[in-house]
């Protein structure tokens, strides 16, 4: 009938477009978990059950979707080390600036060691793009996060230092922990111990003494 309007599908809200990209973000990375860290996005979107211009309308392309999944990793890091932390309150033990670096250490470990797919995923997405290492959502958040950390437990280190250090530190040990997974030696408890007092150490020599 001339001058009837064409209706398509109804356009989502806000709400229910969050909820969608939350379930296709949940997923994904179950996905990635069964098919392992070199899935393609065709292959994601056909577990998921949507289209794979969905997926790029809510995540822009795979290094959009590593980092919408970096988030979420950088997240349950977090979440991780505020456990461990807090139960060692509730054990009574002092908490300092050397405990809360062990329990980050502890939680990447986690990470490499029981979602190797999904970390696999992350490092060689964003090896494979044009962005930096350093130029990406996980290293974002733990950049801004780890950041506040060291400026409480250090002050004496400026802003900009204490940036270079936290990206140090985050490369530092992802690489120390990819090296020590290949042989597991030394122990599991060890390995934090030593990565945790390596760290430590490089901060607490960044330290600029106040003038007098």
């Amino acid at each position: 009938m001339a001058g009837t309007a064409r209706r398509g599908r109804p356009r989502l809200t806000d709400e229910e477009r969050a909820a969608q990209r939350s379930r296709i973000l949940g997923a994904a990375m179950e996905s990635i978990r069964e098919r392992g860290a070199e899935v393609s996005l065709d292959d994601i979107a056909g577990d998921v059950g949507v289209s794979k211009p969905l997926i790029y309308s809510h995540f822009g392309d795979r290094l959009g979707l590593a980092d919408a999944i970096a988030v979420v990793v950088a997240d349950e890091v977090t979440a991780a080390t505020v456990a461990t932390v807090e139960r060692r309150a509730a054990e009574g033990a002092d908490i300092d600036f050397d405990s809360a670096v062990g329990a980050i250490v502890g939680s990447l470990v986690d990470l490499v060691e029981h979602d190797p797919a999904i970390y696999g995923f992350l490092v060689r997405t964003i090896r494979s793009g044009e962005r930096g290492f350093y130029d990406n959502a996980l290293v974002e958040v733990i950049r801004e996060r780890g950041g506040r950390l060291v400026e409480f437990a250090n002050p004496g280190i400026p802003p900009a230092a204490r940036r270079v250090l936290v990206d140090g530190a985050f490369g530092f040990l992802l690489f120390a922990i990819e090296s020590w997974k290949a042989s597991r030696r030394p122990g599991r408890n060890e390995a934090i111990a030593m990565l945790t007092a390596a760290v430590v150490s490089g901060f607490d020599s960044a330290v600029v003494p106040p003038t007098s």
